[in-house]
């Protein structure tokens, strides 16, 4: 696996913290839209599925950052 800069790793963070947030609330939108009469299942479903992925993209990049500092 690629050794990646600290520097590298922060950087990813912000930017998956952004999009992540940006689908959190797209969500919670489409949630009420559906909740109106929208048919926006898949949608909603799809944008879970990417709100899961980020967060387990956060948690690898917390646990390589986590091993950076600790050495």
């Amino acid at each position: 696996m690629k050794e990646y800069l600290i520097e590298e790793l922060l950087t990813a963070k912000k930017s998956l913290v952004s999009t992540l947030r940006r689908i959190e609330k797209a969500v919670v939108s489409l949630e009420e839209k559906q909740a109106n009469g929208s048919k926006n299942q898949s949608q909603i479903t799809l944008s879970k599925n990417r709100v899961a992925a980020l967060n387990l993209s956060l948690d690898l990049i917390e646990r390589e950052l986590d091993k950076s500092y600790n050495k």
